[in-house]
């Protein structure tokens, strides 16, 4: 199979960030959908690298051959990925340093692949899963009054969200002990609530260690990222888990992470990652017994459908997924994503592919 023809839409989302829709055509007319918004001042990269990265497709890419040749009924089909990374190798000095790109173009061929094949994404990426259904988790943060902040709980747990992400938005020791009251008047109201934490990199290696103890009196499942992305390895065992998210696009940092004391869980962002190296990490991170969660960089329907099949994909299930519906949804053509259901879960769309019709901005 080759891809004969692609085209790139833009989409201008709030005047900062533009999204980037990636359209994959192969010979017999089946069209494979990919996305790359990066978030500015999250994303190494903007969209305009990214555009570039992109431009004078279908030419480099290789073909796509899976094993069976013409037949797919032949070829199993995790080989997919295979084949689509294989097809990747001519670009790969092309999408260093840009990962959304990198990100749409995987999703675009897994996508075609799986039309071929007849089966999802999931599958293209680790095979037929028992599962077919993962938890969401909600996301409140500290910066909110904390009426407000309550009143985003009651509204999640009123949905089914039975995991709680809260971002910790206050910084130096009068902001921590704010947050700090916050988590305690949340946790009195949702007692059984799952309560993760994010402290955005925002801690050093000195506080850390004492927040997190802190903190281990509310029972949060972990904290992601305490610390800098490339500090992470040094932080050890503390009296709260923590979770790598940042460090994982650091070179080398994750294979230090597989086996560092008090690493908990994998947080896997394909639009930072990219689709295949965001699903080996979290197949390598259960492997070690350490959780992983799928989520989203909020982006736009065909990044967010992806990063669901990321989450039906691995070996065994993750924990409730950053994979909920978000406010920034609202600047994009109206497109469902067949993977988000009702009572807080995303579930396999029963269609191949990514389950996206046609694409129209």
């Amino acid at each position: 199979m080759r891809v004969a023809a692609a085209s790139l839409e833009h989409v201008d989302l709030d005047g900062a960030r533009w999204g980037l829709v990636l359209s994959l055509a192969d010979e017999e007319g089946r069209v494979g959908l990919g996305e790359a918004t990066p978030l500015p001042g999250f994303s190494p990269e903007s969209a305009d690298d990214d555009r570039r990265a992109l431009a004078e497709l279908p030419g480099p890419l290789g073909p796509i051959e899976l094993p069976g040749g013409a037949s797919a009924a032949r070829a199993a089909p995790e080989e997919a990925a295979l084949a689509a990374e294989r097809a990747l190798a001519p670009l790969s000095s092309r999408l260093r340093g840009v990962p959304a790109a990198r990100f749409a173009l995987e999703t675009a061929l897994l996508d075609l692949l799986g039309q071929r094949l007849g089966v999802p994404v999931s599958a293209c990426l680790g095979g037929h899963r028992p599962y077919a259904e993962v938890q969401v988790n909600g996301l409140l943060t500290t910066s909110s009054a904390l009426s407000e902040m309550l009143e985003g709980a009651r509204a999640l747990a009123a949905r089914g969200v039975g995991a709680i992400k809260v971002k910790l938005r206050s910084r130096g020791e009068d902001g921590f002990a704010r947050d700090l009251e916050a988590l305690r008047a949340l946790r009195r109201e949702h007692p059984e609530v799952e309560l993760r934490l994010d402290a955005n990199a925002a801690w050093s290696l000195d506080e850390a260690p004492r927040r997190l103890g802190s903190l281990a009196p509310l029972r949060p499942r972990f904290v992601e990222q305490p610390v800098a992305p490339a500090l992470l390895h040094q932080l050890g065992a503390c009296e709260v888990p923590w979770a790598a998210d940042e460090s994982l696009a650091v070179e080398g940092m994750a294979e230090r992470l597989l086996d560092a004391e008090g690493c908990a869980a994998f947080i896997l962002k394909p639009a930072m990652l990219g689709l295949l190296r965001a699903h080996e990490l979290g197949r390598r991170a259960q492997a070690r017994g350490l959780d992983a969660v799928a989520t989203h960089l909020f982006d736009g329907p065909v990044a967010l459908a992806a990063a669901c099949e990321l989450a039906l994909s691995l070996p065994r299930p993750p924990l409730a997924c950053g994979l909920d519906a978000h406010a920034g949804l609202e600047a994009w053509p109206a497109v469902r994503v067949p993977q988000l259901r009702g009572g807080g879960v995303v579930a396999a769309s029963g269609r191949p592919g990514l389950g996206i019709g046609g694409w129209t901005a």
